[in-house]
């Protein structure tokens, strides 16, 4: 009888949430929730990492202080996965979630890359003192609130669900291969350690969320503008048209990812 109940609720949810039934094929109900329930507790911090760090500290104050463009963030923060028929409220939800997470992401690795860019000469000295403070304290706040995010996933994401971590050792020689902020000088040893430090931790991050989406909706996105900038693992991402042939993947692998899951 129970066996039966089983079966039944699963080809009801796969009606239902195909991107959801697929993966409860594969692991049990209480790994998935407790997966989603605590990925949910950081969505605070990624409101802070917008608002606060990328807007306020980065684009507001730092970027113009540095000679540094402006991140515009409609071009990386792109929600419109939740559009596609077919989908549950619940796999739309975690389609608008990935789209801001991923974004958000994005955005913050293109503007370290910007902001390591910048050489000694551009600045004078009045200058490098005048955005010092607020540049050391939106990195320390950048990192703090990717780190919470990074913690959560370690110890709370990725062991239910079976998804891979990447270390801050790996994270760094990463950095190591592209020579990441390494002439980055305008504030001494300390301000590229802060630099590389905070890459680190959104280098980390990306991972996580690469694994994350890539199990959980690893759909292509509508939007075709060509100023959109999306994350490098969407290329394994399906079509909108190909719902059931990701039922079949997920069902099989579990993601789209390369790197499939360790359980």
């Amino acid at each position: 009888m129970m066996g039966t109940f089983k079966e039944s609720f699963k080809a009801w949810v796969m009606r239902r949430n195909p991107i959801f039934g697929s993966q409860l094929k594969r692991m049990s109900f209480f790994r998935i929730l407790t997966a989603a329930l605590t990925m949910y507790l950081v969505i605070p911090v990624y409101f802070f990492l917008h608002l606060v760090c990328l807007i306020l500290m980065y684009n507001w104050i730092v970027c113009p202080l540095l000679g540094v463009e402006r991140i515009k963030l409609r071009n990386y923060i792109i929600i419109d996965r939740h559009l596609i028929p077919g989908l549950s409220l619940t796999a739309r939800f975690h389609c608008i979630y990935c789209g801001y997470a991923n974004g958000i992401c994005v955005a913050m690795g293109v503007l370290l890359a910007q902001i390591s860019n910048v050489s000694e000469a551009s600045l004078s000295p009045a200058k490098r003192a005048l955005v010092a403070i607020p540049y050391f304290l939106a990195s320390s706040l950048s990192s703090l609130g990717q780190l919470l995010i990074v913690i959560d996933y370690n110890l709370a994401i990725s062991p239910p669900l079976g998804l891979h971590k990447m270390s801050i050792k790996e994270a760094y020689a990463k950095m190591d291969e592209v020579d990441f902020a390494d002439t980055f000088t305008i504030f001494g040893t300390t301000g590229q350690q802060f630099i590389r430090f905070e890459h680190a931790c959104a280098l980390i991050l990306a991972n996580a969320l690469e694994q994350v989406e890539s199990q959980w909706c690893p759909i292509k996105h509508l939007n075709k503008n060509s100023d959109a900038v999306f994350p490098e693992h969407h290329k394994f991402f399906v079509e909108r048209c190909e719902l059931c042939e990701l039922k079949k993947v997920l069902c099989a692998d579990g993601t789209v990812s390369p790197r499939k899951p360790l359980l």
